[in-house]
This record gives C-alpha cells, sequence and structure tokens, in this order.
C-alpha cells in the first residue's frame, strides 16, 4: 500500500507546477483521510471481520484500475532516457489544453542518467548537499510519523468512544492537511513545518493538566485533536518538502527511504500509548514534546524549497545550494570523461 502511495505521490509532484504543488499534495492526503472514514464505517455497518476484509479487497482494486491508465512522467522518463515515451505523454497533456504544438518539432532539453541502485547509493558519497538533506529527511520522517501514528491510535486520549475517535482524528487531519495548503502558498514550506510543529509542542504541553471541560471532554481530548491536527499537517509538508529538494533521478529511492523510516517510527510511536497504563500521563506527551522539538531543529537546517523548480539530477541540488566546490569538481570529471570518451551520451 504505502509503495503504491508513494509511487503516486512522485508521479502526481512531477506532473504539477511549483505554484499547485501544495494544493495537490495537500488534497491527495485528504483523500487518504477520506478513506479513513470509510475504513471506520466498514467497521461500524459491517459486523463480520471476514466482511469487513472483502469490502476493503473490492474497494483496493477498483482503486488500482487508474494505476493501469496512467501515462508516464515525462521528467522521469527524460532522466531516463525514455524520450518517446516522454514526447508521448506532454503531447497527451498538449491536447488536452488545446495547444496544436506538435512535440515532435520541440526539442527536449536532459540529461540522461541511467542508475542501478548501488549507482544511486554511490552518488551520496559525491554529492554532499543531497546527503546531508537527505539523512535530515530521513529524521524528520521518522519523528513525524512517530508522532503521527502515536496519535492516530491513541484513540481513547481523544475519545471514550472508538468510532467517534476514528471520526473526530480523521477530520481533525483534514483540517490540518487543507490548512496546509494556504500556508505554504504564503509564508512558504519551511515556516509552514515550524508553524506546525510549535503548534504540536505547544499541544503536548497544554494537555498535561487535568481540567474538565463539558461532559467527557477534557483539556486533554482537546490538545490531542488540536496535537493530531498538527501532526497531519507536518505529515502532509514533509511528503511535499522531501519531493521537492530530492532530484527526478533519485527521488524515488529517497522518498522510499524516508517513508520505509517512517514505518520505523509509525510503529513505535503506537506503542506509547502502553506508557499511559504505568507511568504517568505526562511521561508519553513530554516524550511527545521532546521528539517535536528536535524535528523543528532538523527543519530549520533544510533549506526552504517554496516556488523553486524541482532539481533534476543531483548537481542540480548542488547548484541550489550554491555549492560552487563540488559543481566545479563534477563538471571537470565529466569534461574529462568526454574527452577520453568523445562518442558518450551527450
Amino acid at each position: 500500500m504505502f509503495i503504491n502511495y508513494t509511487g503516486v505521490y512522485c508521479w502526481a509532484l512531477e506532473l504539477t507546477p511549483s505554484h499547485l504543488r501544495s494544493l495537490t499534495t495537500g488534497s491527495i492526503m485528504n483523500i487518504e483521510q477520506l478513506g479513513y472514514i470509510v475504513i471506520t464505517l466498514y467497521g461500524y455497518l459491517i459486523p463480520s471481520w471476514r466482511n469487513i476484509f472483502l469490502a476493503v479487497g473490492i474497494t483496493n482494486f477498483i482503486l488500482m484500475i487508474p494505476l493501469f491508465i496512467y501515462p508516464i512522467s515525462p521528467r522521469f522518463a527524460l532522466i531516463r532516457g525514455r524520450e518517446k515515451e516522454a514526447r508521448g505523454t506532454l503531447q497527451s497533456f498538449s491536447k488536452l489544453c488545446n495547444n496544436r504544438t506538435s512535440m515532435s518539432t520541440v526539442k527536449l532539453a536532459y540529461q540522461k542518467i541511467a542508475q542501478n541502485f548501488l549507482g544511486q547509493i554511490k552518488d551520496f558519497k559525491i554529492y554532499p548537499t543531497m546527503r546531508r538533506e537527505t539523512i535530515l529527511g530521513v529524521i524528520g520522517w521518522f519523528v513525524i510519523a512517530f508522532l503521527f501514528y502515536g496519535f492516530s491510535f491513541g484513540w481513547a486520549r481523544i475519545s471514550s468512544d472508538l468510532y467517534t475517535g476514528h471520526v473526530a482524528s480523521a477530520l481533525s487531519k483534514i483540517a490540518g492537511q487543507s490548512l496546509t495548503i494556504p500556508l505554504c502558498n504564503s509564508i512558504g514550506r519551511k515556516k509552514t513545518m515550524l508553524l506546525v510543529l510549535g503548534t504540536g509542542l505547544f499541544s503536548n504541553l497544554l494537555a498535561m493538566p487535568d481540567l474538565i471541560l463539558f461532559g467527557i471532554w477534557t483539556l486533554e481530548f482537546v490538545a490531542c485533536l488540536l496535537g493530531n491536527l498538527s501532526c497531519s499537517a507536518a505529515f502532509t509538508v514533509i511528503y511535499l518538502y522531501s519531493a521537492e529538494l530530492a532530484p527526478t533521478s533519485h527521488r524515488g529511492m529517497v522518498m522510499s527511504l524516508s517513508s520505509a523510516t517512517a514505518r520505523v517510527g509509525s510503529f513505535s510511536g503506537t506503542y506509547v500509548g502502553f506508557l499511559y497504563a504505568i507511568t504517568d500521563r505526562r511521561v508519553p506527551l513530554a516524550l511527545f514534546a521532546g521528539l517535536t522539538a528536535l524535528s523543528m531543529v532538523v527543519i530549520w537546517c533544510l533549506p526552504d524549497t517554496t516556488g523553486r523548480s524541482i532539481p533534476e539530477t543531483p548537481l542540480d541540488v548542488e547548484i541550489f545550494a550554491g555549492n560552487n566546490e563540488v559543481v566545479n569538481a563534477r563538471r571537470k570529471a565529466v569534461d574529462g570523461e568526454m574527452i577520453k570518451n568523445p562518442v558518450a551520451e551527450l
């Protein structure tokens, strides 16, 4: 499921212009939350767990059908040297926009990078900025997934009713993820991340006092909803942030590595709920607060990608970072290869 999710997101990002990427990301994440509500309804309305799994399986099968008709990303196709497929996709989009320009007459400028997994791993040694940004991003993914799923599976802290907690959590996620769209467009990716993480830090501190507001709603319940909202917003922006930092040639690898690390954080975060039974409830809240502060430090060390074109190659990452030493060294190395091998691909 997460392989499919990551692949679809990379595909969508590479087809989206910079000024619409926050809208696209928020929309994708909100559709995911609608899926959570549907699953909750399955559990509430269907009495047999076998029939629940059958309903989920049928739903997944139906949603897989569009994957067979999606066109390939032109960015990815060009990086892999598949120019004919890239032109076909661009021609299809051109017709949708009522543009009569023939893509066969357009000259496409690109650099082919056909690497295997080991070749991409070696690039992290050659390109320090890409290595540093990937490591920081992976740390951010782990912490945010830890917080996200720590809240998502702590339903008892949101409501005493399981189904109400699921729906309330999904609605708060939709609110948080929708909020990232105008925030990313107005103040940028980095400031949005710091703002929503700061809100999450505040919510953990807010949940510590024992205070009943009305009925079953306590200050802790309200703070958990606020924390859930901030975590979902942070999870939305970290997807966008990481995808815009990674070059097209390595985006699939970077996003898969980040998502895999997030899985470790996600199942680790769910165990925090056990701390409520063996220690004071302020202990897990303090743990959440400390990890939120750590993620803010990580984001602070990353550059803002707002309004910037996404890099196509690792060299583009170094150029965007102004790392002239590496850029000049790599260009000299490429020039040297061209002198030794005049028939090498340009």
